[in-house]
């Protein structure tokens, strides 16, 4: 079995502040995180229900202590009951309201974007009216872009841990396990969703909550944080120093677009893009097996035409060279691309631009010693929707956050991840087994070996058994109408260092 060294300088990115390496893997300028922590005990969260159980009974836990501290960024925050539809107690807002009332302090960051604003700006005006003045809108980023990291840190002296993945306090995103077409605790308005997120416990904390310190701190807070009235006090109290506690390495890792100081953070003239270097060297370093969720999985451009730069560092390309050297693929995506609403309208742009990478990899596998196989989820009666961001390589590494496979999120919007590796190395494996269990509807116990599971995983997606369906591989025909300018300024748009 490989040791904790092994594990950590084979997977977690090595930190270069020249900048020399394509893309950089430097952290952004000023930052105090570091470049990993060892100790900490790392829990996965399949599904909204359950992440949002944890988050509401960590915060109730809170009212009434001292010195308890909440740090929370949400793409999307709203009143959404996270015990379940049928307990009106549990809305979230509410929570946060007497968590405030209760003696706890408050720090909340929300997006405002156009996707999100009309939520976001709904939820901190009910906030504001009822006390709770450090809630805010966040809008430091670059144009077309959005603040899309997903994470709360929850100071408790006597149990601290955060919490961070793919999943909001959302209304969306609150589903079981089961994923029932009608369930009358889930809203009216979501629909079957499938999330992972992971509660950390140890001294990883300390890196998510200056990652937050960071961005509530920063001197743009001026012109970035709405409203600002009444001043804003920066946080001054002391950065958790929490001992070890488990077995888990944590690497955070964030994407910050390249942007001026005007729509962005202090950091944003150069950025950082360590999510992005983290997908690279995972895909080029596995050896037998990469999983994938994600609810875009776009690449850069045609990867038939990609050369040079671009090619090296775009990520479908890479998992094609993986492919060419005897890695199995295996990727789930939801059967649509975006949720309903306004965005819905962008979705024939996105289908088209999967499109395009899910063909490039189904044609390398037929000619070469690797192999690919993409599925979505249904449960029966109705597509379940795949919100998840995570990637599992070989059994010993889990890459799981906010970031989706695209453009956008590996360079233009603000996103954070985990890098995670464990020195009894069981954490990777437990997790595969985990939700390929839940998604094929078998027992764990037949999933132990993976590559005997990935052609299970395979046989199944094809055959449309347990959850898996089969995800259409069809030549592209003729792109959307304005398809590239579209995609590159408005759906996939790049912001990171230029690239030769």
């Amino acid at each position: 079995m490989p040791t904790l060294d092994d594990l950590r300088n084979k997977w977690f990115i090595k930190f270069d502040s020249s900048n020399s390496s394509f893309p950089p893997a430097s952290r952004h300028m000023g930052t105090n995180v570091s470049n990993y922590t060892d100790g900490n005990r790392v829990v996965p969260i399949i599904d909204g229900q359950n992440y949002m159980k944890i988050w509401h009974n960590s915060i109730r836990n809170m009212i009434g202590k001292s010195n308890c501290e909440i740090y929370h960024s949400a793409w999307r925050q709203e009143a959404v009951r996270t015990l379940g539809n049928s307990i009106p107690s549990s809305n979230a807002l509410v929570t946060l309201k007497d968590a405030q009332n209760g003696g706890v302090t408050l720090y909340l960051l929300f997006c405002r974007n156009l996707s999100t604003y009309t939520f976001n700006a709904r939820s901190v005006i009910w906030l504001r009216t009822r006390g709770v003045w450090r809630a805010c809108l966040d809008n430091r980023f670059p144009p077309s872009g959005s603040n899309h990291q997903k994470f709360v840190c929850l100071k408790d002296p006597s149990a601290t841990k955060a919490m961070m993945g793919s999943i909001d306090i959302s209304i969306p995103r609150w589903d079981t396990t089961l994923h029932l077409h009608v369930d009358p605790n889930r809203d009216p308005a979501a629909k079957p969703t499938h999330d992972v997120g992971i509660v950390i416990e140890g001294p990883a904390v300390a890196d998510l909550e200056w990652s937050f310190r960071e961005r509530w701190n920063d001197s743009t807070r001026t012109l970035g944080l709405k409203p600002l009235i009444p001043p804003l006090p920066k946080i001054n109290t002391p950065v958790s120093s929490l001992g070890s506690v488990g077995t888990h390495s944590v690497q955070i890792l964030h994407t910050y677009g390249i942007t001026s100081t005007f729509f962005g953070y202090s950091w944003s003239p150069v950025g950082e893009f360590t999510i992005w270097a983290s997908y690279l060297n995972a895909i080029k370093t596995a050896n037998n097996y990469i999983y994938i969720e994600d609810q875009f999985f776009l690449p850069f451009g045609d990867p038939t035409l990609l050369k040079g730069q671009t090619a090296d560092t775009d990520i479908i390309y890479q998992l094609g060279e993986a492919i060419k050297g005897g890695v199995k693929v295996a990727v789930l995506v939801p059967s649509d691309i975006e949720d309903s609403g306004i965005v819905s309208i962008i979705r024939p742009y996105q289908k088209y631009q999967r499109n395009i990478g899910i063909n490039y990899l189904a044609t390398i596998a037929a000619s070469h010693p690797g192999d690919f196989v993409i599925a979505s989820l249904h449960n029966g009666i109705s597509p379940i929707y795949v919100h998840s961001k995570i990637m599992i390589c070989d059994d010993e590494f889990v890459l799981v956050g906010s970031a989706n496979i695209c453009q956008r999120s590996i360079t233009h919007d603000s996103e954070i991840h985990a890098g995670i590796v464990d020195s009894v190395n069981q954490f990777a494996r437990e997790l595969r087994k985990t939700l390929w269990s839940e998604h094929l509807q078998r027992p764990p116990s037949e999933l132990e070996d993976p590559i005997t599971s990935y052609e299970i995983f395979k046989k199944d997606a094809l055959s449309n058994h347990g959850r898996l369906r089969s995800y259409p591989i069809t030549r592209p025909s003729k792109p959307p109408l304005g398809h590239e300018w579209i995609m590159r300024n408005l759906v996939d748009p790049y912001a990171g260092p230029p690239r030769v």
